[in-house]
């Protein structure tokens, strides 16, 4: 894995670009399932005050981004876009710690809300899913007026679209982005969805799947004239839910044809961009598709890190000066790709 015109763990401002991974879980956190539950709920306290800017899309339908900025009449020469995971938002506990760690370091952050995720439904009956790349794009050539340097992050779902992005546009980017890491992304949904499936995970796939429930009611309200083929409220797994839901009200056959055309996997040779993927090896949701060290070998811009462990969008520890770990070999990351 090495940057463009760079040999293999060499190294950009004398930091090491390609390493094992510094990551080490605390000892009282012993496996995945509290590494990735309990991050979650300690980060919640963090406090944050976004401004909201609604970009209106093509299709009459809008994102909002959130901002948190420095200090008023402190602009910030660059800027971090972050992504949340699936049913997350601009106040998912991820996002607020992450977005506050990046205004100290110095950037301006826009937590990219998806469709619908922001506290608004969105207008249109499609609703975000993991190939909607449109959106993000939009932004992006907007912001690229507003700044000269512009930096992604995406964790889980919210990775996957990053990934994709940059993978399916290459070196046809707004010229400002130049970079990017993704947290704990399921690159091949297939087989994460198999994953999430099994009976140890299944406290996860009963939250999402009331939570994927949940939104579609509000659809049901807004377009009666949809005919579901079946009770949401029966679904137990992400192949019953995107074979009856997510594939036909977004255009595609089924839900292997939803995952084949959305799982980043397949996209990450046309990457042209320093991009970092850092997966935890005992992540619950990731099958080991999800790990694509074949690809990163032979990649000039692809770096992929995987601690042993660190759970799901987790990497719990001690917060310091400058975030947490994840948050830290985010910025050290940024900093790499100059």
């Amino acid at each position: 894995m090495r940057l463009a015109g760079q040999a293999k763990g060499s190294s950009l401002g004398g930091v090491p670009v390609a390493r094992e991974s510094t990551y080490r879980s605390p000892f009282y956190l012993p496996n995945a399932h509290l590494q990735t539950i309990l991050p979650n709920v300690t980060r919640r306290r963090i406090q944050v005050n976004y401004r909201r800017e609604r970009f209106e899309l093509p299709d009459t339908d809008f994102i909002d981004v959130d901002w948190l900025e420095r200090q008023e009449g402190e602009k910030a020469e660059r800027c971090c876009v972050v992504l949340h995971g699936l049913e997350g938002d601009s106040q998912a506990a991820y996002i607020k710690s992450l977005g506050k760690s990046f205004v100290q370091g110095g950037y301006a952050v826009a937590a990219f809300n998806m469709r619908g995720c922001s506290g608004e439904p969105n207008r249109i009956m499609r609703s975000y899913h993991s190939v909607d790349t449109e959106g993000l794009a939009m932004i992006l050539n907007s912001l690229n007026q507003r700044y000269e340097w512009i930096g992604l992050a995406g964790f889980s779902l919210g990775g996957n679209v990053v990934l994709k992005y940059l993978g399916e546009r290459g070196s046809k980017l707004p010229s400002a982005v130049k970079t990017a890491v993704a947290f704990s992304t399921p690159c091949d949904l297939r087989t994460s969805a198999d994953r999430l499936a099994r009976s140890e995970n299944a406290f996860y796939m009963k939250r999402f799947i009331k939570l994927l429930c949940s939104k579609l009611k509000e659809k049901e309200k807004k377009y009666p004239e949809y005919e579901y083929k079946r009770e949401c409220s029966e679904l137990r797994t992400f192949k019953e839910f995107d074979n009856i839901y997510t594939a036909p009200l977004n255009g595609f056959r089924d839900a292997e044809d939803y995952w084949r055309q959305c799982s980043s996997r397949f996209y990450l040779n046309g990457i042209e961009r320093p991009s970092l993927l850092i997966n935890a090896r005992n992540d619950p949701f990731l099958s080991e598709e999800c790990y694509p060290e074949e690809e990163a070998n032979a990649h000039d811009f692809l770096y992929l890190e995987t601690p042993n462990s660190g759970g799901h969008c987790g990497f719990p520890g001690d917060r310091h000066r400058n975030g947490y770990w994840h948050e830290r070999r985010a910025l050290e990351f940024f900093r790499q790709a100059g």
